[in-house]
């Protein structure tokens, strides 16, 4: 997909940037955000040059790590560990097909983020939690018209497990929602998380 020509700032040190990508027909969108190991970014799409040495500077901090939230989202993340010269993570089911320096277990500490498994929807598929950030890879997502919704029956690898992996956040309080498919959620994010997983519970 063509490079994103400009990304925005969701709070200090939480970032966000969205393109379409023609290929699977469909928004995608992207997170870097500060932690304790330094800038990481998670499953990136292409950011336009200069707006990514803006990020960079506004982060006031070295980029660490790219990490990703599941098999389906290699996406931009080799060119940019290359660009860096830091690792790509990736979870430990994740698959044979992402390449990958190291692999988490999901539930695991990464990259000075929290981690939950979330099993039923792709493969590997995992959020993290950072400072009340809570950041999605698929299994929730918020595209319109629908908005705020579970990743659709059709591409989850078990429909059931998936619903029992949601039930582990109703007990999260996310200041912020972050997508890699979608628009971030920055007002009332617990709320409207609570009332998302009791739609389909």
């Amino acid at each position: 997909m063509k490079p994103v020509p400009e990304y925005s700032t969701v709070r200090s040190g939480l970032f966000h940037w969205q393109g379409y990508e023609p290929a699977v027909k469909c928004d995608c969108s992207s997170t870097a955000i500060v932690t304790p190991a330094g800038l990481i970014f998670i499953d990136p799409i292409p950011l336009a040059e200069e707006a990514l040495k803006d990020l960079v500077v506004e982060s006031f901090s070295a980029p660490a790590a790219v990490v990703l939230t599941s098999g389906n989202h290699q996406r931009e993340s080799l060119l940019l560990a290359k660009r860096f010269g830091i690792p790509v993570f990736a979870p430990f089911d994740a698959g044979d097909d992402i390449i990958a320096d190291q692999r988490f277990r999901s539930g695991e500490p990464v990259a000075g983020m929290e981690s939950v498994a979330l099993p039923g929807f792709g493969p590997g598929e995992t959020v993290f939690l950072h400072e009340g950030a809570l950041i999605f890879g698929d299994a929730l997502i918020n595209l319109e018209p629908e908005g705020l919704r579970p990743l659709p029956e059709k591409y989850r690898e078990d429909k059931k497990q998936s619903l029992r992996s949601l039930d582990v956040l109703k007990g999260l309080k996310p200041e912020v929602l972050l997508f890699a498919h979608g628009h971030p959620i920055i007002h009332n994010a617990a709320s409207r998380l609570l009332g998302c997983l009791a739609e389909v519970s």
